[in-house]
């Protein structure tokens, strides 16, 4: 990500050449990796006027990023094209662009704090205005442009010679800084935070995660694909339940799902239930068992190993530990359940063997079956 100064404002801006300008520094290289530059706050009232903005499909640029949207769509569904961004893409691409230009270091100053949260705030109002994807095509569509939205990071440098070090957030030092480096003692030192690391940061840490998880929700399928992040912290949601409670939303969370790190895909997944519990002391919904049932299913059928290898020494559970058991405790009798009232189905005779294992790897098992069975 490029930070350029912090002032310039894209009101005012025709909707066109916004949408011009907002598709080659934000939406082409998120898709295509490369200079994320957010260049000034475009507010609701431009944001809004994107709903009538269009690009022409035409151009190296557009043909180059509908291809590789293409190819992340394939990546969970066998599809050949993908739409053209919709009103909604733009007004959303709006409001990741100033979600990001209020992360600008520039804003850092006693003076400037309270723009930076004027941008922030606007930029949550932008988020509110969109709404979630109406089926699984749309979830598929906007995830092949917003896939990589976590993988952006900002390139700082410090720079230190003989008697002085300075620091360049975001931005390449001038050569003149870095002449001479034998004679001067030059050293270039090089960092790459992510998204959610940066610092310093002018508006409120937590405020702009959450609208950074705001934004999550707008696309579903990037919501589970990312879902064993650190922050924002996943939770089921209405966007998220509401893809899955259908068959084919279902499968492509799955593989959606199946991207992450099976250990921190299954703490996240474990810990969102455990919360949703928590708040409701109901049976989760039926969508949230399903997914965790056919998690449980292709694990067991897919490596022989239905539970983790234990460590060498002993040690008392961390909580992310048992966030993961419960979900592939409760995931197992979920699906042990479903398999013994159609046995004939079951595709290995050992099936049951291997759920009955993985269902009792721990004393989160007994946690599972409390909430499956509230009069047991």
């Amino acid at each position: 990500m490029v930070v350029p100064h912090p002032e310039p404002d894209e009101r005012g801006v025709p909707p066109s050449a916004l949408a011009e300008r907002l598709f080659a520094a934000v939406v082409a290289p998120l898709v295509l990796g490369g200079k994320v530059v957010p260049s000034g706050a475009i507010g609701p009232r431009a944001a809004s006027a994107l709903h009538d903005a269009r690009l022409a499909c035409e151009g190296p640029l557009v043909r180059e990023v509908t291809g590789a949207r293409v190819r992340r769509a394939r990546s969970l569904a066998p599809v050949d094209t993908v739409p053209e961004l919709a009103a909604s893409d733009w007004v959303l691409a709006a409001a990741l662009h100033d979600l990001l230009h209020a992360a600008n270091p520039g804003f850092s100053t006693p003076l400037r704090r309270g723009a930076a949260r004027r941008i922030l705030e606007s930029a949550i109002a932008i988020l509110e205005s969109v709404p979630v994807p109406a089926n699984a095509r749309q979830a598929l569509s906007r995830h092949s442009w917003l896939a990589r939205v976590l993988e952006v990071r900002r390139t700082d440098t410090q720079v230190s010679w003989w008697s002085e070090t300075r620091r360049f957030l975001g931005r390449d030092p001038p050569a003149r800084v870095q002449a001479w480096p034998a004679l001067r003692r030059v050293t270039v030192l090089r960092t790459r935070p992510a998204l959610l690391d940066l610092a310093p940061i002018a508006v409120d840490r937590a405020i702009w995660v959450g609208a950074i998880g705001s934004l999550l929700t707008r696309s579903p399928l990037t919501d589970l694909a990312t879902c064993g992040r650190k922050a924002p912290v996943f939770a089921w949601n209405a966007s998220v339940l509401a893809l899955i409670g259908e068959p084919t939303g279902r499968t492509l969370g799955l593989r959606a799902l199946d991207r992450g790190t099976p250990a921190d895909v299954d703490a996240a997944l474990g810990r969102a239930t455990r919360e949703l519990l928590s708040l409701q002391s109901l049976p989760p919904a039926t969508a949230i068992l399903d997914i965790l049932a056919e998690r449980s299913l292709a694990r067991v059928m897919g490596g022989g190993q239905p539970t983790d290898p234990m460590p060498a020494e002993a040690t008392a559970p961390t909580r992310s530990a048992t966030d993961r058991s419960f979900a592939r405790a409760l995931g197992a009798a979920v699906a042990r359940r479903s398999l013994d009232q159609t046995p004939s189905a079951w595709p290995a005779a050992r099936l049951p063997q291997w759920l009955e294992a993985l269902h009792n790897e721990s004393a989160a098992s007994l946690e599972a079956e409390r909430w499956l069975n509230p009069d047991g």
